[in-house]
């Protein structure tokens, strides 16, 4: 039987998905605990919130057995508010628009996060940016241009940093990119807000970005984190609870008395979920549990709004400084709610089992209703969705009153952020059921699957198969040192696409072996030669430490021998500090570049400039010798600003570059003749110059 086709009411329950806690006046008066109560001391559930969960994993576990592409194909077009971003982006032409941009622009419009022209805000896991564009266009929808004076601070794990893991991160930074000076990528350039000390970084760059205007202190913070759970769906709860706790403490330490915050949370059943609910509710005038229009039906996401932060809450800094305590924990599960179950109400614990109850009866309602549109082809349902569609958007406009804004009134030109981000691949993914069974089955199946997507890979355009670099630069290469934490291990890079560093990432995974040795890389230099090969069995070295002791080698025959002509072939240029010392070379030393991608792959530099660079190599190798890279912020990033290194002729060259000798090595590892073997590392001929860097590369299957 399909569901009751309703239109008034559908339409009425998609706007209206919230929910506020009523917090008792006088006697029972919601508080945080007393200073002599502990603190995460009691393990414990509770019994209707875990009824509620299994109820909830039965229907979400109903989906098993759909594929995942095909599924999400499906409920994209079936999603009744589909069609808002559509509009916004084609006929309101609105800047940088995403779901995130939708619900946040509802989020401004439903609560008062905004109240005045003037504000300061910070935004929390926030890549690629849409808050901040759905902002910027509700604050010129809403004010004169005149009025508005409003400056953002913004953190997310940084894209630039290649110890941040891909599958972990937003690697779009086509607006990061354009509004780098409002990041805050913290001392150790990952972004990472789980790291305490970056946390005190940004209380300190806060107080002092924002001192100069207003009062100098934070009106709003948004926190729209989250990590990718696709492996253990129904212990989402479990493992984004210690991302929750740092942004609440970043939020408490941060906002000002008054100030508001906007964090997106999943299922509140645990316990841990339910103390820090019942936290805010004693912090905060008002809190409420809000699910925009926008907002997918069947996932799990919610926005908690809190209003009005009473920063002088007795017992607030006792509790502060115990949960960074926690935080400080890397090891630590964080499976201990904040506090016992006798410190929180019976009147609190009932209105949260209410609003547990409303948020799981919709998400269940909605999986059925795609289960039923999916399994019976129905066309009069189908007919019902499509003017559902239509009234959702018209209601989106006219309940939020939607208008376009002057091009110079975005942020970053729109040009600039509607390009797009480049090739995507058409794998498929299977079933849940299916990939937790290739968990378990033989290597003969997991390869099948590799070269399944390997050859979707060749055949996406490869582009030039042979490129003069040209140089365009008027003012000479100005280096710029960056620096931060050492990578360990290379985990994702903005120089090759992303679809291609997946299958990597998969292949090393399977195999224990990385991909990128399979073409011995080598950097010939006249008459001699540099080869990089993996580190030998028993050796340990970090992947930041074989990266720089390669290029003191190579840096210090640039300067000893200048040779006439440096030949890089198979050889990856994948992190901002090896594509740094190209650049200087190619800019600085040498006055031709030439990238062969055919069966060549090789990148030439020759005919060095008649100038006297000697100066300046010199610079540069003592920069490079110098960097002991051990310390967590002292690491060499990059030798030049972000902005050479990305979004121009010289990145791109790269990127194209890397993508063809990535797809060589999976080549030799995935073709029908080939089975993954480990290199050799004793039978390569190592010519008298490798003795300089004693078997540079570096452990993890990691490549500059």
């Amino acid at each position: 039987m399909g569901p009751k086709l309703n239109l008034r009411s559908e339409l009425e329950q998609l706007f209206e998905k919230k929910f506020q806690y009523q917090k008792p006046r006088g006697d029972g008066v919601w508080e945080l605990p007393r200073e002599e109560q502990p603190l995460f001391s009691e393990y414990y559930q509770c019994e209707a919130l875990q009824n509620l969960k299994d109820q909830l994993n039965s229907v979400k576990s109903k989906l098993n057995d759909y594929g995942v592409q095909e599924w999400s194909s499906h409920t994209n077009r079936r999603d009744p508010s589909g069609e808002v971003p559509w509009r916004l982006k084609n006929e309101t032409k609105a800047e940088f628009v995403t779901v995130a941009w939708c619900k946040f622009f509802e989020c401004l419009h439903r609560y008062p996060l905004v109240t005045e022209p003037v504000v300061n805000t910070l935004h929390l896991c926030e890549a690629p940016g849409a808050f901040i564009a759905a902002l910027n266009h509700y604050l010129h929808s809403t004010y004169g241009k005149d009025e508005i004076k409003w400056r953002w601070r913004s953190t997310t794990l940084n894209p630039y940093y290649e110890g941040n893991a891909l599958n972990e991160m937003i690697t779009d930074d086509r607006f990061i990119f354009h509004t780098l000076d409002n990041w805050l990528f913290h001392k150790d350039l990952t972004g990472n807000l789980i790291n305490l000390s970056n946390i005190e970084h940004m209380v300190e760059r806060c107080a002092e970005d924002f001192k100069d205007n207003g009062s100098g202190v934070v009106d709003l913070i948004t926190a729209d984190g989250s990590i990718d759970c696709a492996a253990q769906p129904d212990c989402q709860e479990e493992i984004v609870v210690r991302l929750f706790f740092a942004e609440t403490i970043c939020a408490l330490r941060i906002l000002k008395t008054g100030g508001k915050f906007v964090v997106k949370m999943f299922t509140l059943f645990e316990a841990c979920s339910v103390s820090l609910l019942y936290m805010l509710n004693c912090i905060f005038e008002q809190v409420h549990i809000y699910k925009p229009a926008t907002s997918k039906r069947g996932n799990s996401e919610v926005y908690v709004i809190c209003l009005n932060y009473q920063k002088d809450t007795p017992g607030l800094a006792r509790l502060l400084e115990k949960m960074q305590a926690k935080l400080a924990q890397p090891n630590d599960a964080m499976v201990m709610p904040l506090f016992a179950k006798s410190q929180i109400p019976n009147d609190f614990m009932m209105q949260h089992e209410i609003a547990c109850r409303l948020y799981m009866k919709l998400q269940t309602d909605a999986i059925e209703s795609s289960i039923y549109a999916y399994e019976s082809k129905d066309r009069l349902y189908f007919r019902h969705l499509h003017h559902l569609r239509g009234l959702v958007s018209s209601m989106y406009y006219n309940r939020y009153k939607v208008q376009p804004l002057d091009d110079k009134l975005c942020i970053v030109d729109k040009e600039v952020t509607s390009k797009a981000l480049g090739f995507s691949v058409p794998i498929y993914g299977g079933s849940y059921t299916e990939r937790e069974k290739l968990k378990d089955g033989d290597l003969l199946k997991q390869i099948y699957c590799l070269r399944r997507e390997f050859n979707q890979l060749e055949k996406c355009p490869n582009g030039l198969t042979s490129y003069r670099y040209a140089k365009d630069r008027v003012a000479p290469l100005t280096l710029r040192v960056s620096r931060g934490a050492p990578v360990k291990s290379l985990q994702s890079s903005l120089f090759a696409s992303e679809p291609v560093l997946l299958l990597r990432l998969r292949i090393l995974d399977t195999f224990d072996l990385d991909p990128i040795w399979q073409a011995s890389p080598n950097c010939q230099l006249d008459s001699q030669t540099l080869s990089f090969l993996p580190c030998t069995e028993g050796e340990t070295e970090t992947f930041h430490s074989a990266q720089r002791r390669f290029f003191v080698a190579l840096l210090e025959c640039v300067r000893g021998q200048r040779p006439q002509k440096i030949v890089f072939h198979k050889f990856l240029f994948l992190t901002h500090y090896s594509a740094s010392v190209l650049l200087f070379l190619v800019e600085s030393v040498y006055q031709e570049t030439h990238f062969e991608t055919n069966q060549l792959q090789t990148i030439t530099l020759s005919s060095p400039s008649i100038r006297e660079d000697d100066a300046i190599v010199e610079e540069v190798l003592d920069l490079v010798k110098s960097d002991t890279g051990e310390t967590e912020e002292e690491a060499i990033h990059s030798l030049v600003q972000i902005k050479e290194l990305q979004k121009n002729k010289f990145s791109n060259a790269l990127i194209q570059h890397n993508n063809n000798v990535l797809l060589t090595c999976f080549r030799r590892m995935l073709g029908e003749e080939s089975f993954p073997m480990p290199i050799d590392t004793e039978a390569v001929e190592q010519p008298s110059i490798v003795s300089a860097i004693k078997e540079a590369p570096p452990i993890d299957g990691v490549v500059f």
